[in-house]
This record gives C-alpha cells, sequence and structure tokens, in this order.
C-alpha cells in the first residue's frame, strides 16, 4: 500500500516538474517570437521610410530638389518613389513641374563630378567658364540645372560691377552686343576692370569677334559726337583694343590723320574758337565783346586816341598824344603848327612857344 502510494507521488512530481519546463520553454519562445516580430516591423517600417518618404512625411518636390543639392542619386531615388505614388489626376502644371525637376535631378546627375552643378552655385560656374570650354552636351545639361531665365537674370543684374558674369553669354542664347554699352560703362571708368578685361574676360568669350566689333562701332559713334576731351579719351581707349591686336579700319584712319602737324594747328585754333563760342550765349554778350575788342585795337592807334580825346574834351591828354605822332615825323611843319595850337588850348604856353620857335628854326634854315 504504502508503495502504491509512494510511486504515485513520484509520478505526480514528474508531470509536475515536466509542467514547468514546459511553461518555461513556451514562454522562451514566446519572447523569442515577440521580438523577432518587434524587429522585423521596424525593419519594414525603416525601408517604407527609406524607399516611400513621400507616404511616411509626405515630401514635396521642393524638399527633393533641396536634397539633390549634396546626393542627386539619392534624390533620384525619392523623386522616383514621389512619382510612382502620383494620383493619375494630376493637374497639367503639377505634371509639368515634376518633369522639371526630373530633368534637373537627371542631370544633376550626370554632373556630379562637378560641384558648381550639383549645388547650383552660378558663382562657380562662372569659375569654370573662366577655364573652360563648353561642349554641347555640357551645356545641355548646365541649363537644364540653371535655367536660362536665371542666368540671364544674373548676368544683367551683375555686369555693371563684374565683369566675368559677361561669360555666361557662352552658354545662353542671348545676343552678346546687348552687353556693348554696360561694358563700355565700366572699361571707361575703372583702368582695373579694362585691364581684367582685356586680359581675361575677352578672351574667354567664345563670340569674342562679334563682341568687339560691335564696342567698335559703339565707340565710333560716341567718337563722332564727342568734344576734344572725350574724342581723346576714346582714342586712348582705342589704342587699349588695339595693344591686344584688336583694330578698326575708321580709328586707324583717326590716328594717321591726327598725328599730322597741320591738323594738330587747326584742331587747336578749332577748340579755341569753340571756347569762345561757349561764352557768346546771346547775341549782347558778343555784341559787347566786339565793341571793346575794337575799342582796345583802335585805341591803340596813337592817332585815333588824340581824336577820341579831343573830341571827349581832354585837351591836354590829346596835346600829349599828339606829341607821340610828331616824335615820329618831327620835321613835319603841319604836324608841328597843330601840335603848338594844341599846346595852346591845354594852356601848355610854354610848350606852346617852343613848338612856335622851332618852326622859325626850320624855317629860316
Amino acid at each position: 500500500m504504502n508503495t502504491n502510494r509512494l510511486g504515485l507521488q513520484k509520478k505526480l512530481l514528474k508531470k509536475a516538474k515536466k509542467r514547468k519546463t514546459n511553461q518555461k520553454i513556451f514562454f522562451k519562445n514566446f519572447w523569442k517570437l515577440l521580438l523577432c516580430t518587434t524587429l522585423t516591423t521596424l525593419t519594414l517600417a525603416f525601408l517604407t521610410t527609406l524607399f516611400h518618404p513621400v507616404i511616411v512625411f509626405g515630401l514635396t518636390l521642393d524638399e527633393i530638389l533641396e536634397k539633390s543639392k549634396s546626393d542627386p542619386d539619392f534624390a533620384w531615388d525619392m523623386y522616383l518613389s514621389y512619382i510612382s505614388q502620383l494620383s493619375p489626376n494630376v493637374s497639367a502644371s503639377e505634371s509639368k513641374k515634376i518633369e522639371q525637376v526630373g530633368r534637373i535631378i537627371n542631370a544633376k546627375r550626370k554632373l556630379k563630378e562637378l560641384d558648381f552643378a550639383v549645388k547650383e552655385d552660378i558663382e562657380g560656374l562662372i569659375k569654370f567658364l573662366k577655364t573652360n570650354s563648353i561642349k554641347t552636351t555640357l551645356k545641355y545639361y548646365i541649363l537644364e540645372i540653371f535655367r536660362e531665365e536665371t542666368l540671364a537674370e544674373y548676368l544683367n543684374n551683375n555686369v555693371s560691377h563684374n565683369l566675368d558674369v559677361l561669360l555666361l553669354t557662352n552658354i545662353l542664347t542671348i545676343d552678346v552686343k546687348d552687353y556693348v554699352e554696360s561694358v563700355l560703362n565700366v572699361i571707361s571708368q575703372d583702368d582695373k576692370a579694362k585691364k581684367h578685361f582685356l586680359d581675361t574676360v575677352l578672351k574667354r568669350l567664345e563670340k569674342k569677334d562679334v563682341f568687339v566689333n560691335a564696342i567698335f562701332e559703339e565707340l565710333y559713334q560716341r567718337y563722332s559726337n564727342a568734344e576734344k576731351e572725350t574724342r581723346n579719351r576714346i582714342l586712348e581707349l582705342y589704342k587699349d583694343f588695339k595693344t591686344y591686336r584688336y583694330s578698326d579700319a575708321r580709328f586707324e584712319k583717326i590716328l594717321n590723320k591726327t598725328s599730322k602737324t597741320w591738323y594738330k594747328f587747326w584742331h587747336s585754333f578749332m577748340e579755341f574758337s569753340s571756347r569762345l563760342a561757349r561764352f557768346a550765349d546771346n547775341f549782347v554778350f558778343v555784341t559787347i565783346v566786339l565793341v571793346v575788342m575794337t575799342t582796345i585795337i583802335l585805341f591803340s592807334i596813337p592817332f585815333v586816341r588824340y581824336k577820341i580825346f579831343h573830341v571827349l574834351g581832354l585837351k591836354k591828354l590829346a596835346a600829349l598824344t599828339y606829341r607821340k605822332i610828331v616824335d615820329k615825323d618831327p620835321l613835319n611843319e603841319d604836324k608841328r603848327l597843330t601840335l603848338a595850337q594844341l599846346y595852346e588850348e591845354a594852356g601848355m604856353f610854354e610848350e606852346a612857344m617852343n613848338e612856335y620857335n622851332f618852326l622859325k628854326r626850320i624855317k629860316l634854315e
């Protein structure tokens, strides 16, 4: 009896022990399964975030473009994910913008070795143009990234203080001659800018000959309508271009003519005349000047001066002035007699007597 009870107890203990062991295994497997499920869920969430950001965070095209400035390839993946989730009812304007963004990012992927292209740095582009020629394919990708209207606006806003921006015309379809006047205004006033333009910028322009010819045309028009001082400055500017082996037949003709002596004399005379003309703003002034000049000239003649004094009743001054006339012809009796009479009229009796005595001696001789 005791033996049976003991055996039953052992069986119960064994079953209880086995049950505890099974429970431990169950809970252990349960936590493993829970951990695996959690990790799997987190992994899927991460991958969804990575490859479908538009769904998780609602990214915009502007945000994708901003990402392209640091990693074009990753931005391209974001772009593909974006368009894969698009609604079929996208508007025409939105569709056009999406297509444009795609072209920009694709162009950046093609030019990802060029830092200025990835970052959309226009200043960096200009530095690149100063040392590199642009092929057709490269030009196409650059225009996709920067857009022609953006570069043209940058050129217009900066050409007056930075002539390097003129190199943007190498990739733009605009007419380089449109910038002749702006460039001339800068190099005419700033010698440092002029040297930089001739040394660096002009040499890198693809349409160099067209631009130089347009500059000479504008310079000649200014020269034709300018005064001497301005003309001289224009000729000096032309000589600077000539130093770099750019020449114009019209200016060469002018230089040859201005080197002749007769031209220098004539030009000096014309300059003097023009200065006088500037003072003669009205008829009254001209008349006054002519009267004054005529009076000065006439007054320098002794006989005229004598007549003026005599008419004005200035008898003493008339006699003294006539004395100078007699001194030039001392043996002329008529002049001596007139002088004696003038002395009498002026009350200079001693001088008059001397003249009468001199006339008597002439007659006695």
